[in-house]
């Protein structure tokens, strides 16, 4: 144009600017901006609109700011510009400052104003200034808007706010893949697996095709719930989809989603599977072998474990935190405690409170009581608020009849102020998850599980059976309700006597 003496005018530059932007020409946005000048047009509200996009997209924020300020009008267009730009890279407070001064100025925000904002308030965690966002939003009517919808539900969900994100999602008549995910998210982060699965149904059911990030978010809740039915059809749809390969590099497997994918099996016991993914993955990094490795290690395979990490290093592959934890949970599920507690001692990681528990949960397991004890008082230093390390000292004592050290680790749990939070645990049952926790009968079929139990009780009685774990329950109900030591011993004294007896005459015990 330049060269055919072509007159440039405030129309060429937006078009040359984006394009320029989207070839990523720093240089040359550059040399426009000073031509810009030249000419007088870098006054102009659409030239200035079109480098200060530019300028954000390469994140020279100053830059921006510079060209923003200097223009004399600017239309909503740009406030919305600036102020997700300044969100986009992280610059919250910069992005709230930009709409406090839109605010003072008068100009009246839009839909796109609104969800810059509120992704700047959800980052913050500040749910006050979001709420009043939301009456705002309400009184001009945006309430109805997808994208701000999406956009309320992102924001109260990262504020820890779940049932009002939830009511947004049902106040909603149209809802995109957006609104599904982001839902799906909100309940995922603040662990409440159950709901996210039963969401994913919903969302199946209104014929909704599930994304890369819909089933990125809802396979945690499968691992986490041990739902295999659920990862599994997952997993298939991923597969006739494509959705395991790497966008950005044809034929080439997506190493984080195929990581997830084999976590997911590891901790619903499926080894088999789980080696068969990786198995078949064309690119693998630390995490992929560590994945593998802890899963052989938690699940009693410890030569298969160590296998692996034989395997790995041959692989030229450099241990990191997590494969040092591996190893330990390998040679402790395997029965190589001694080895364990020199490998804690020595490992070139310097040892923390999952590699003791690790150690301590393997003594439970294997019975050293000598090794326990140290690990204890190790994994103590490091986390005295964890029940877990506590539960776990006390069943090793327990095991070896050391029932005076049992009333030492409940009184430093009181002294600690440490509650033992209640078991839970997930069973699926044909396509449904269902969550049971110790002791509750909320369950709509508790019932029949209840009449159930005291069928096999009944038929326990039949043959005198008295299974092994009876004796700690009965330590732990006595323990709850009696703290004398005296009558502590007396009824251990008890216990011995009647050790060779039928499980009915335990009953009577427990009733009496």
């Amino acid at each position: 144009m330049r060269v055919l003496g072509v007159f440039l005018d405030k129309y060429t530059f937006p078009c040359l600017l984006k394009g320029c932007g989207d070839i990523m020409e720093v240089l040359e946005v550059r040399k426009i901006h000073g031509l810009v000048f030249k000419l007088g047009l870098d006054l102009d509200l659409y030239v200035g609109s079109g480098l200060v996009t530019c300028y954000l997209k390469f994140i020279f924020m100053k830059d921006a700011e510079k060209v923003f300020n200097e223009l004399l009008a600017r239309d909503v267009v740009l406030w919305n510009v600036m102020v997700n730009g300044y969100a986009q890279v992280g610059q919250f407070d910069e992005a709230l400052g930009v709409f406090r001064k839109m605010c003072l100025e008068g100009v009246e925000m839009s839909s796109f104003t609104v969800t810059g904002v509120l992704s700047a308030f959800a980052m913050i965690g500040d749910v006050e200034n979001g709420k009043s966002v939301h009456e705002v939003v309400v009184k001009m009517g945006y309430g109805s808007s997808i994208v701000v919808s999406n956009a309320l539900i992102d924001m109260y969900g990262k504020c820890k706010c779940v049932g009002e994100a939830l009511k947004i999602f049902k106040m909603m008549e149209v809802r995109d893949i957006f609104s599904w995910n982001s839902i799906m998210f909100v309940h995922e982060q603040c662990g409440d697996h159950d709901e996210t699965l039963r969401l994913f149904g919903m969302m199946l059911g209104d014929v909704i095709q599930p994304d890369l990030i819909t089933l990125t978010t809802v396979l945690p809740s499968c691992t986490q719930m041990a739902a295999l039915m659920h990862g599994k059809e997952i997993h298939g749809y991923m597969i006739i989809n494509g959705l395991s390969k790497d966008r950005n590099s044809e034929g080439i497997d997506d190493v984080l989603i195929n990581n997830r994918i084999m976590d997911m099996y590891v901790k619903c016991g499926s080894m088999r599977e789980a080696h068969l993914v990786f198995d078949k993955m064309s690119h693998k990094d630390v995490a992929s072998w560590n994945i593998l490795m802890m899963g052989y290690g938690i699940h009693g395979y410890g030569s298969e474990a160590l296998d692996m990490f034989s395997f790995m290093c041959e692989s030229e592959f450099n241990p990191d935190d997590v494969t040092f934890v591996g190893v330990l949970s390998a040679c402790s599920h395997a029965g190589f405690l001694e080895e364990a507690y020199q490998l804690a001692l020595t490992s070139p990681t310097e040892a923390n409170a999952v590699i003791w528990r690790a150690l301590l949960a393997a003594c439970r397991l294997h019975g050293n009581s000598d090794i326990a004890e140290v690990a204890a008082k190790n994994v103590l230093q490091f986390e005295p608020e964890h029940s877990g390390s506590y539960i776990l000292m006390s069943n090793v004592y327990v095991a070896y009849g050391k029932y005076e050290e049992v009333l030492d680790v409940r009184n430093m749990m009181r002294q600690q102020n440490v509650r033992k939070l209640p078991g839970c645990s997930w069973i699926e049952v044909k396509n449904g998850v269902h969550a049971l926790i110790n002791g509750d009968q909320t369950h709509p079929g508790s019932n029949s599980i209840y009449d159930g139990l005291h069928s096999l009780t009944a038929l326990l009685q039949e043959k005198d059976y008295v299974p092994d774990f009876l004796v700690p329950t009965l330590c732990w109900i006595f323990l709850m309700k009696v703290y004398d030591r005296m009558l502590f011993r007396l009824f251990f004294v008890y216990y011995w006597w009647c050790r060779d007896t039928t499980l009915e005459s335990w009953e009577q015990i427990r009733w009496e």
